[in-house]
């Protein structure tokens, strides 16, 4: 009987380890890239550049209507002593409302240029996930992380060159879209309504 479990044990010990080599994982070759690699591509500073125009637009555009309700609230009030208080408080609710649609505007333009960088720098990202990974393979690593969050590295490891280099010759542009103000507004008041509910 001992004989028969001795063998027993011996056959499941010559079994057990071939088993969990089937199951091994590989031997890990680790490079590194840096997370800046991402704000120093072209694709990057392109959509940086086409944020920077938008963004001296809507400042002209809010320059001119800010400098139109200062005239017209100064106008209102040189007039208000010859005006009937009714007709300086109609005139006042009048212009509190442009001052309103004024602050709705520039709400809706602060969210058009947030969303529309989003999606941009989404489009890059997903751009360096697909390079990072081909620079990976052909260096023949099988795990690429941030070079931030190792302790320390030789320069031989970090890869950060190859995949700005293949990332900017892939994407070296995205085109920024911007969302219309009736988009912007069924965002906002959806936004609003989910608050609300809460």
């Amino acid at each position: 009987m001992k004989k028969i479990l001795y063998t027993a044990l011996l056959a499941s010990s010559i079994i057990l380890p071939s088993a969990v080599k089937a199951d091994a994982l590989p031997a890990p070759v680790v490079c590194v890239v840096a997370q800046t690699t991402l704000d120093k591509s072209a694709a990057l500073k392109s959509i940086v550049n086409q944020l920077e125009k938008k963004r001296a637009e809507i400042q002209k555009e809010l320059s001119a209507d800010e400098n139109k309700l200062k005239a017209e609230d100064k106008e209102l009030s040189d007039k208000q002593k010859k005006m009937s208080e009714k007709e300086f408080g109609e005139k006042r609710q009048a212009f509190e409302k442009k001052v309103r649609d004024i602050q709705s505007k520039l709400e809706i333009r602060r969210v058009q240029m947030e969303l529309a960088f989003e999606d941009a720098k989404k489009k890059v990202y997903e751009a360096f996930l697909k390079v990072a990974d081909q620079v990976k393979k052909e260096a023949g690593a099988n795990i690429m992380l941030y070079k931030e969050t190792v302790v320390t590295a030789d320069d031989a490891f970090d890869l950060s060159n190859k995949v700005l280099e293949n990332l900017d010759k892939s994407l070296p542009t995205v085109q920024v879209t911007f969302k219309s103000e009736s988009e912007i507004k069924k965002l906002i008041q959806q936004q609003q309504a989910q608050q609300q509910a809460q």
